[in-house]
C-alpha cells in the first residue's frame, strides 16, 4: 500500500510544501523510521524532534533548511468529512425548540 506524505519544509522564512512517498504492508501504520529513510532518500538527513507535531530537525547543523513538519498522511483511504450541506438541509428539517411550530 502505498501512503503519500504531505509535509512542509521551511527554508529561510518562508515553508515549502512537498510530497514523499512511503510503501506500507497491509494495514501497517508509517513509523518514525519510515518517514527518516522517506526524508532522507529525498537528501533531507533528520531526526525526530517533536513526536506529536511530527517535526523534524536536521541532523547537520549546517543544513540549508531549518525542520520539517509533517502535516497529512493520505493513504487513499476515504476521509470521513463532514458534509455541510447535509448537516444544513438536516437542521432545517428538525424542529427548532426556540421557535414555534
Amino acid at each position: 500500500m502505498e501512503c503519500i506524505v504531505h509535509f512542509e519544509v521551511m527554508h529561510g522564512d518562508e515553508p515549502k510544501l512537498l510530497r514523499g512517498l512511503i510503501l506500507l504492508g497491509k494495514d501497517e501504520r508509517p513509523g518514525e523510521e519510515k518517514f527518516v529513510k522517506m526524508f532522507a532518500r529525498m537528501g533531507y538527513n533528520v531526526r525526530l524532534d517533536d513526536a506529536e507535531e511530527l517535526i523534524f530537525k536536521p541532523t547537520d547543523p549546517s543544513a540549508d533548511y531549518r525542520w520539517l513538519r509533517i502535516r497529512e498522511l493520505d493513504s487513499g483511504e476515504e476521509k470521513g468529512s463532514e458534509d455541510r450541506e447535509l448537516n444544513s438541509i438536516v437542521a432545517n428539517l428538525l424542529p427548532n425548540r426556540n421557535r414555534p411550530i
